[in-house]
């Protein structure tokens, strides 16, 4: 017995109440065995990351819904919050994470390869990405500022400097 990514993105609708939101589902079915990861965020956060009781509310509401539709399902259910590191939803994520530092790779007129820099996103203006050069521990006073065009940005994450 299956159960579809479908079915269980309807039970996560009526599971998830904003500020969390799904960010990611996974189903891999083998023969006689589901893996099923969900991965949330929560909207009000500054990283997006979403708490361990909100991860077991979550998952507990899943697996009594999954039980219920299809008792003979074996599975198994991970939940987990995307992280302070995740990987970034382009364009959307750029607004959203505004003044937090992030790991771009981009295209740049000074070399045919991709680039990678940390920078606290300042601004995006239409197709524009104005950024700031990150430096731990430096304060924002004389930093250099770059801007990106939003199609030369391959992909980011958030980045978390300790």
């Amino acid at each position: 017995m299956t159960v579809s990514k479908e079915e269980i993105e309807t039970i996560l609708d009526g599971a998830l109440h904003l500020p969390v939101k799904l960010y990611s589902l996974k189903v891999n079915q083998r023969p006689n065995h589901s893996l099923i990861e969900v991965v949330l965020d929560n909207l009000e956060h500054p990283y997006g990351s979403v708490s361990l009781l909100e991860c077991e509310q979550v998952s507990r509401k899943l697996k009594e819904e999954l039980e219920r539709i299809s008792p003979d399902l074996d599975y198994t259910l991970k939940v987990s919050s995307a992280g302070a590191e995740r990987k970034l939803d382009l364009p959307g994520d750029l607004d959203r994470f505004r003044g937090i530092p992030v790991r771009l790779v981009f295209l740049s007129g000074e070399s045919e390869n991709p680039q990678e820099g940390i920078f606290r996103i300042l601004d995006r203006v239409e197709d524009q990405v104005i950024l700031e050069k990150f430096q731990k521990g430096k304060k924002s006073a004389g930093k250099k500022q770059t801007t990106l065009k939003l199609k030369d940005i391959l992909k980011g994450n958030l980045y978390v400097s300790i």
